[in-house]
């Protein structure tokens, strides 16, 4: 049975999520940072599951001594925080594997750490075959040397191995979150992230935004030009996406807690929490000027001379109560957008 770290200065907390994971795991507590530090330190643990904000060290801080000490644990943050600089931490940091939204739900619970072990332990097999790979391509080496009976049995066994490894990582980047061309959030993650803002704005009644957003004539400027410079024009847009205040040489800038994300192909979206359909309009806007000003290379082979955006901008809870349905909206507000003559931003009908 795997061993499993809860880290929390609720004795209550700790008390329930180790009552809902012990059928499943043997299941160590410890009261805050410090004292979790020390079980990792002499326990192999199979996950972690740390609270953000505790006294001494944080959940983060804590998971990021748990990527030195028990590399191969599943890491899962604990979070009530809505700041963006606490999950980017946690990302990039921390390099954790799941969040948990408070409060929690007993299945979701059970849920994520079971999901957050089956990833790691993915991981740890991805080493273990690189390793188990360089090794037998020693021995194939010196096998060639011997006899051809011998090699071909290595060969077979190599080829065998290869074809674990390839699939440890087609599994591990189905898992990842970020999109391997702009590096902005996946399609995956944009779900993930839609389904915690819309829970927390239905939650506590605030309101939330989604922009969709497509490069028009993107089929001619990849035609005329070709696909590498197609990727070239939206790992660009994927900057001006993410610019915030702290990239003063870009004009318009966006909050640091928008969501932007990758949706597909040419389709970006940014979600807008706390934000009205009138805020969200201005932002839009703005994200429409901006592209259309940017001197991208070889924006003279599109109409009119410029790398234009038609955008799509919907509101909860005015124009759509669930994901689904906000979702759609804004998709069919930036359709409109095209057919209404591009380079231009519509807003879901009410």
């Amino acid at each position: 049975m795997d061993t499993l770290l809860v880290v929390d200065d609720d004795d209550g907390i700790l008390k329930l999520f180790e009552s809902a994971l012990k059928t499943s795991f043997r299941v160590l507590t410890a009261p805050d940072g410090a004292a979790g530090k020390s079980v990792l330190e002499r326990e192999d643990v199979a996950c972690v599951v740390a609270d953000q904000m505790m006294p001494g060290l944080t959940g983060v801080e804590l998971l990021r001594e748990a990527v030195t000490l028990r590399p191969y644990a599943a890491r899962i943050l604990v979070t009530a925080s809505d700041r963006v600089k606490d999950l980017s931490d946690a990302v990039n940091l921390a390099q954790v594997h799941r969040f948990l939204s408070k409060p929690v739900r007993i299945t979701e619970l059970i849920g994520v750490v079971k999901s957050a072990v089956h990833q790691a332990s993915l991981e740890r097999e991805n080493q273990r075959l690189v390793g188990e790979l360089t090794e037998k391509n020693g021995l194939l080496q010196r096998a060639l040397s011997q006899v051809q009976d011998s090699e071909r049995r290595l060969e077979r066994e190599v080829e065998e191995r290869t074809r674990q490894l390839r699939e440890a990582n087609v599994e591990l980047e189905k898992l990842a979150l970020r999109d391997g061309l702009t590096g902005l959030y996946n399609h995956r993650f944009f779900q993930d992230a839609m389904t915690q803002e819309m829970s927390r704005a239905a939650r506590y009644g605030n309101p939330l935004s989604l922009v969709f957003i497509d490069v028009d004539h993107f089929k001619n400027y990849n035609d005329l030009c070709g696909h590498p410079a197609g990727d070239a024009l939206l790992k660009d847009l994927g900057r001006l996406l993410t610019a915030t205040q702290d990239a003063p040489e870009f004009r318009f800038r966006g909050r640091a807690s928008d969501i932007v994300s990758r949706y597909g192909g040419e389709e970006f979206c940014i979600i807008l929490p706390m934000t009205e359909g009138a805020g969200a309009l201005v932002r839009a806007d703005r994200v429409r000027e901006m592209v259309s000003q940017h001197p991208f290379e070889r924006r003279e082979v599109q109409p009119n001379g410029v790398i234009s955006v038609s955008v799509g901008v919907a509101s909860y809870p005015k124009d759509a109560l669930d994901k689904a349905g906000l979702i759609k909206a804004a998709d069919d507000a930036m359709l409109a957008a095209k057919r209404a003559g591009r380079n231009r931003v519509v807003s879901a009908p009410s």
